[in-house]
């Protein structure tokens, strides 16, 4: 019954009495009708305002039973719909957290409002199990409403997030309205999860360190990024009208110098002075260490470890450098080794080394187009291709160890985070890497991952079930 049918009840019970009593007694005033109404429905028992006739009586007497009855009858829905209401919401939130528990290796969306929804209809097209935290019961309730799994609380206390899942879960997207909002649950996040993949929306550039510090492994500035999106939809423009590459638009330095990031991915050290000849930079400003440490203008005698970072000063190529040095010249003198296939790369598990094969055909068109015209279009759609292979592939594989249940399965995650890491930070700064440093990067994930990590665990499984080297198609999970 809804809210207008019962005013609608109500107003026509005292309508009924009031011109009941006005009628059938005739000497009363309407006032005096409707009072005789009020008290008679309230059961105050003050007494008749005036003697009432034998008909006034009777009247009376339907009058009250109709009274009771209403009043009944609307007691009765009320009851039965908060009953309904309040068992729908506990049954409701049990169920769902039943569904959340169940959950693994799944994301966890902190707010649902421009960002939070958007990326919720993004993570539902693709089929990816999240979690949304919103504090705000009315707009919780319009997420579950699009059957969503919702948790209603604020992400800022522990036990939300520990209801969300966040043991369980692979990552999480922190994007409530605030910085100092965003930095406190990164905190919380990273301390009840230490291997979670944590993306922090930010408001204010200069907050980006203490977000790192605080466990973030990535800030983002939609502000900024829409930015940028606009601004190369302008220069896409610019450069079909004035028939000018946009790639070399978007890259071009200063006075003929540009700043280009290089990082050192094979396992021996290196030197300073060693990078300036590989790459032709013409000075290096600035050291980041793996424990974060960054020493500027450093000598050409520094140690350079695997993981490091360093921003280089390089000088743009001009018109009469690429006349001197065509690019059919430079792919001939700057060729890099191209990887076949063989038994040395297989885990002797088909269905994953079908996928191993993949990278290494990327890896190879990449290598194959380093130092020639289609370099920068092929590290564009090596990316691309990299970003999706990632995604697929360490799900897939993650999903194969726990089915098969290795024991070393939360290191591999680990690794892979890492990995998917690297490729984020790589594909947001592909404009000032080094195509060979890319390629370093590349045959490393090769050599290292695939060769060394993944055999580990494929030498397990095919201790314990031989015969997973036998199917040749199948289902990872």
């Amino acid at each position: 019954m809804s809210n207008k049918l019962r005013i609608f009840i109500i107003l026509l019970v005292f309508l009924i009495g009031t011109f009941g009593f006005y009628y059938i007694e005739g000497t009363w005033t309407l006032l005096e009708s409707f009072y005789m109404t009020i008290i008679t429905l309230t059961t105050v028992g003050y007494g008749e305002v005036k003697p009432l006739s034998p008909q006034g009586q009777i009247f009376t007497i339907f009058f009250i039973i109709l009274g009771l009855s209403t009043a009944a009858i609307l007691a009765s829905t009320l009851a039965r719909q908060f009953v309904e209401k309040n068992f729908k919401a506990i049954y409701g939130a049990g169920k769902m957290r039943k569904k959340i528990t169940k959950l693994q290796n799944h994301y966890i969306v902190c707010g649902f409002g421009d960002i939070g929804s958007s990326m919720s209809a993004s993570l539902k097209d693709a089929s990816i199990p999240f979690v949304i935290i919103e504090n705000s019961m009315e707009i919780a309730e319009y997420a579950t409403m699009q059957n969503y799994l919702v948790v209603n609380g604020k992400a800022t206390y522990d036990n939300t997030l520990i209801e969300a899942g966040i043991k369980d879960a692979r990552g999480i997207v922190i994007c409530l309205g605030e910085d100092s909002l965003n930095m406190y649950v990164s905190l919380a996040a990273r301390e009840l999860n230490p291997d979670l993949l944590i993306l922090v929306r930010g408001y204010k550039t200069e907050g980006e360190k203490r977000m790192i510090r605080a466990g973030a492994n990535s800030v983002i500035y939609p502000l900024k990024l829409g930015g940028q999106q606009m601004a190369q939809l302008v220069i896409s423009e610019y450069s079909k009208e004035n028939k000018t590459n946009h790639l070399e638009l978007t890259t071009s330095g200063i006075m003929g110098y540009s700043l280009k990031m290089y990082k050192h991915f094979k396992d021996e050290e290196t030197t300073i002075e060693e990078i300036l000849s590989s790459t032709e930079a013409s000075q290096a400003l600035k050291i980041q260490k793996i424990d974060g440490i960054e020493i500027n203008k450093p000598g050409i005698d520094a140690k350079v470890m695997k993981g490091e970072s360093i921003l280089l000063l390089v000088q743009d190529e001009t018109d009469e450098d690429l006349l001197d040095n065509p690019v059919s010249e430079l792919s001939n003198t700057q060729e890099h080794k191209l990887y076949a296939w063989d038994d040395s790369y297989s885990l002797g598990i088909p269905i994953l080394d079908k996928e191993h094969k993949k990278l290494l055909n990327l890896i190879n068109t990449f290598l194959s187009s380093i130092h020639t015209k289609d370099e920068q279009s092929t590290i564009i759609s090596t990316f691309d291709n990299l970003l999706k292979y990632t995604d697929e592939h360490f799900k897939n594989e993650e999903a194969f160890m726990e089915e098969h249940k290795y024991p070393d399965l939360k290191e591999h995650k680990k690794a892979h985070i890492k990995l998917s890491k690297q490729v984020i930070q790589i594909n947001e700064n592909k404009k000032y890497v080094f195509s060979d440093n890319i390629a370093d990067f590349l045959i490393s994930w090769l050599t290292d991952h695939i060769m060394v990590t993944d055999k580990k665990y494929a030498e397990y499984i095919l201790a314990k079930k031989p015969e997973v080297g036998r199917i040749e198609d199948s289902k990872v999970s």
